[in-house]
C-alpha cells in the first residue's frame, strides 16, 4: 500500500531560461529574493512569482555556460524542467525514492538557493525530472 502523500508538498517548478532578467522583463512573473549562483549546478537560480511568497513558486534557471550541466537543456529551449517538492525529512524523500523506483541523479546535496538545505534529484519511471527539497538539514 503506497504511503500517505499528506507531508510531501509541491513547493516549486523549475524553468530553464537565457537569461533570468530578460525572462523576467517578458513575463508576468515577479522576482522574489535575490538571484543566486550555484557553482555545482554552473548556474545563476531564483524563485519568483505573481507575488512574494506564492506557492507553488517558479524557479528560474540560467546555465551560466557550456560546461554547466543544464545547458543541453537550454539550447533546446526555454522549458519547463522540473517539478520540485518538499519533504519535512531526507529519510521521508528517500521512502519515496525507494517505493515509486525512482531513479537518482543527484545525491542530496546542499543548494544555495535554499540555504544550503539538502536537495536531491530524481527521475520518475516516465522520464519527470523530480526534485525533493528537506525541510530539515544533512
Amino acid at each position: 500500500m503506497p504511503s500517505p502523500l499528506h507531508d510531501v508538498s509541491l513547493h516549486h517548478v523549475g524553468v530553464i531560461v537565457r537569461s533570468i532578467e530578460g525572462y523576467l522583463r517578458r513575463s508576468m512573473w515577479q522576482l522574489d529574493g535575490e538571484i543566486v549562483h550555484d557553482p555545482r549546478q554552473g548556474a545563476r537560480l531564483c524563485l519568483a512569482g505573481l507575488f512574494p511568497g506564492m506557492t507553488p513558486a517558479i524557479e528560474l534557471v540560467e546555465p551560466v555556460d557550456e560546461g554547466s550541466p543544464l545547458w543541453a537543456s537550454l539550447e533546446r529551449g526555454t522549458s519547463w524542467h522540473h517539478l520540485c517538492f518538499q519533504v519535512a525529512t531526507v529519510a521521508r524523500a528517500d521512502e519515496l525514492i525507494k517505493e515509486h523506483r525512482f531513479l537518482g541523479v543527484t545525491d542530496w546535496t546542499p543548494a544555495v538557493l535554499f540555504d544550503g538545505r539538502p536537495v536531491r534529484f530524481v527521475y520518475s519511471r516516465n522520464r519527470e525530472l523530480i526534485e525533493f527539497l528537506s525541510e530539515e538539514g544533512l
